[in-house]
């Protein structure tokens, strides 16, 4: 008797998937979205939604050690306990530790960004 269970063609696209979701965040060029962690240095003097950030050591092939990164138009902001804040509630500061999703800005130097999400404390 023979059953015609196939789990082998599953099992491929699931572990297909996995490893494009692993690596893709690492093997993004400038201009394409980064998901990266890091600590904020400082906020920018002059402009209220922006900071320097010191890039986490795993993340540095990435983006580098030292970026700047925009967030006025960020899409979305969590706090530690997962709640999503307004522009106006986040309260990021120096010291603060951050995982977001990036990209490079069109007009930008090629070590600023655009954070588009960010989570708070992660």
């Amino acid at each position: 008797m023979s059953t015609n269970n196939k789990p082998f063609p599953f099992l491929n696209w699931c572990c297909f998937w996995i490893v494009i979701a692993l690596t893709l965040p690492f093997s993004l060029n400038a201009g394409d979205r980064l998901h990266l962690l890091g600590f904020v240095e400082r906020l920018c003097p002059g402009e209220v939604y922006c900071f320097d950030l010191l890039v986490k050591p795993e993340f540095v092939a990435a983006a580098g050690t030292h970026i700047r990164v925009r967030f006025a138009s960020v899409i979305n902001i969590y706090d530690p306990e997962n709640y999503e804040l307004s522009l106006q509630q986040q309260d990021i500061v120096p010291g603060s530790h951050l995982r977001m999703l990036i990209e490079s800005e069109q007009n930008g130097k090629p070590d600023e960004y655009q954070a588009s999400y960010i989570w708070i404390g992660d």
